[in-house]
């Protein structure tokens, strides 16, 4: 029987051996929104199971479980029928990307669906810090922009001195949301917070953008695994932010050295969201993790 608990800071250290890169197997994920989605994890020979409780069924079910080594598809989903009977509920499975469902296709039938919005977009560490090439002209001009305006700017690793500054940047982002009116989700300031509260024990790490003195632009970041990072929040603030700020900020984290040891950044998903859709691909995506949910039959 499995044995269910709440995500805790230990997770990351435990799997980044497994070969993953959607943004929902990040361990940091897990813990940070786990108020969301009610998330309950499990550790058995070596495997993590995952249990997300969400308001939809893209986000309701059973993870893909994780490990850093092959498992037996056809044992571990007979543990998951029988939790899925204990707890009385279908046996569903949500956020599993391609190479996910095939652990249990021909072992039982399932039906996988797919929501648009939910797939992450993953891009070359190297492309996004080197910004070559003519479709990423556009955006290197934007930071060289960036740098000409403000000549005294630099970028600087976060650091227990300097958090402080990238919750002000935070903040001052959201501050600016509501004098526009604009109805921005409140809960990922609290989010942004917890991650700088577990700061160390989470192993995030990213960059405070300054210019002129002030705190402009941050990022947040973990790994994912061994090849891969996930960007958990990225903010730029005032007339910065439209004279090339977060642009700037990309471009100097994927440069940085905390980032050098990875092949692939996510920027996760574009929520269905125009906008932002427009903005992430945009940085021209290496491909796209594409997230799948279903029951099984």
């Amino acid at each position: 029987m499995l044995e269910w608990k709440l995500p805790n800071t230990v997770l990351p250290v435990l799997f980044h051996g497994a070969q993953t890169l959607g943004s929902d197997t990040s361990p940091v994920n897990l813990f940070l929104f786990s108020d969301i989605l009610h998330t309950e994890v499990a550790v058995q020979d070596g495997i993590l199971f995952r249990y997300f409780q969400g308001n939809s069924d893209n986000c309701r079910g059973y993870g893909a479980p994780l490990a850093a080594c092959d498992f037996d598809g056809a044992k571990v989903l007979n543990v998951l029928r029988h939790d899925a009977e204990r707890r009385d509920v279908p046996l569903s499975f949500c956020a599993f990307d391609e190479r996910q469902t095939k652990i249990f296709d021909g072992l039982c039938n399932i039906r996988w669906s797919s929501r648009d919005g939910d797939g992450d977009y993953i891009y070359k560490r190297e492309s996004l810090a080197q910004l070559s090439g003519k479709k990423l002209h556009a955006k290197k001009n934007l930071v060289n922009r960036f740098w000409r305006l403000y000549p005294d700017a630099s970028y600087q690793p976060i650091t227990k001195e300097n958090i402080a500054d990238a919750l002000t940047v935070a903040e001052q982002w959201f501050a600016e949301r509501a004098e526009e009116g604009v109805d921005a989700d409140m809960s990922e300031l609290a989010h942004i917070r917890k991650a700088a509260e577990y700061w160390e024990a989470l192993g995030l790490f990213g960059g405070v953008l300054y210019a002129e003195g002030l705190p402009v632009a941050m990022t947040m970041a973990s790994a994912i695994s061994r090849q891969a990072i996930d960007v958990h929040f990225e903010k730029a603030v005032g007339a910065f932010a439209a004279e090339g700020a977060f642009a700037a900020i990309n471009q100097a984290f994927a440069a940085s050295d905390a980032a050098a040891p990875y092949s692939y950044v996510n920027r996760e998903e574009d929520m269905g969201m125009p906008g932002l859709r427009k903005a992430k691909e945009a940085y021209r995506p290496a491909f796209k993790v594409e997230k799948y949910y279903g029951t099984a039959e």
